[in-house]
């Protein structure tokens, strides 16, 4: 691997949702594949292509059919990223959705991507309905991804050596520029209102934590605790909700003899640690493969080092 290439997007041991012999079906592929879908889309009928852009009331809709999110066409809240047209501006940029988005989906986990995504599309759809701005295309979802991962990673090295932190200033002033030369102003809310949302999420799903003015919203537990009774636990009487619990008496399964076997016959110190996995000692492994590339770039990582986090990384994929 050359001083400029980048390690394979996925190869941080993100899971797919379905493999299809060599091929990783994740939820980058599949945003971009509906992307070049609504091309082709558009390319048959204006008309049928127009019911997924942002339109917020009937009077946005123009020579379009419908009458927009106002209107009761709440779906184009969630469609809106995926009514692309045809140029090479936009192939570009599902290539970056596609690079990016899959590194940040392997950092956060197939789930919570997802729900990045969808409040990545809802929220900034709700604002853009309420400033009667129209939108269409993936383009602010690519935008909001890509800082992301910069803000993650904000000093591993781009082409020419450049840090990620300033790539992304750069990208980032280019497009207020643009926005504020043109007046544009319903759009820089816009935009900014994306970004917030991008760095809110990210924050609640554990990214970007270098980042402390960044607010970070608590998020409910995603597994519940089990009851007391699914423990082996049953309510002690004149029980009303707030008394102890006692344990279930279990019948005895028969009269055995019970083997002496090398463990103490003390009890009272604590249980032994089963050793660890082979799991743990990969993941701990490319743990810190992967915090050395956040530290100083994936260029400070011998060819050994490469080797084996590709290593690493395709074995915990094969073990998921």
């Amino acid at each position: 691997m050359g001083r400029f290439a980048f390690a394979a997007p996925g190869g941080f041991g993100g899971k797919p949702w379905r493999r299809i012999g060599d091929f990783d079906v994740t939820t980058p592929v599949i945003v971009v594949a509906l992307c070049i879908a609504s091309m082709f889309l558009r390319a048959a009928s204006l008309d049928a292509w127009s019911w997924l852009v942002l339109l917020p009331d009937e009077e946005s809709t123009g020579t379009l059919p419908g009458n927009g999110v106002l209107g009761g066409e709440v779906w184009r809240l969630v469609t809106w990223p995926f009514a692309n047209q045809a140029s090479i501006w936009v192939v570009i940029t599902l290539v970056v959705f596609w690079y990016f988005g899959s590194q940040v989906e392997a950092l956060m986990g197939r789930r919570r991507f997802l729900w990045f995504l969808g409040l990545l599309t809802v929220l900034p759809g709700i604002v853009g309905t309420l400033l009667d701005l129209p939108q269409a295309g993936i383009r602010p979802v690519e935008f909001g991804v890509f800082l992301v991962f910069i803000a993650e990673y904000p000093f591993m090295r781009f082409l020419f050596g450049i840090p990620a932190w300033i790539l992304g200033l750069v990208f980032l002033g280019i497009e207020v520029l643009q926005l504020v030369g043109d007046r544009r102003n319903e759009e820089l809310i816009f935009l900014f209102v994306t970004l917030g949302v991008a760095a809110v999420t990210a924050r609640a799903f554990g990214l970007i934590n270098s980042l402390p003015w960044v607010p970070k919203v608590p998020l409910p537990s995603e597994r519940p605790k089990p009851a007391p009774w699914s423990r082996g636990l049953s309510p002690g009487p004149k029980d009303s909700g707030r008394g102890s619990w006692k344990p279930t008496k279990r019948p005895a399964r028969g009269g055995g003899e019970v083997v002496q076997g090398p463990w103490s016959s003390d009890r009272s110190g604590p249980l032994p640690m089963p050793p660890p996995g082979d799991d743990t000692g990969d993941a701990a492994e490319l743990d810190d493969l992967l915090d050395k590339i956040n530290a100083t770039g994936i260029d400070s990582l011998s060819n050994a080092e490469k080797q084996r986090l590709n290593e690493l990384s395709k074995r915990l994929r094969d073990r998921g």
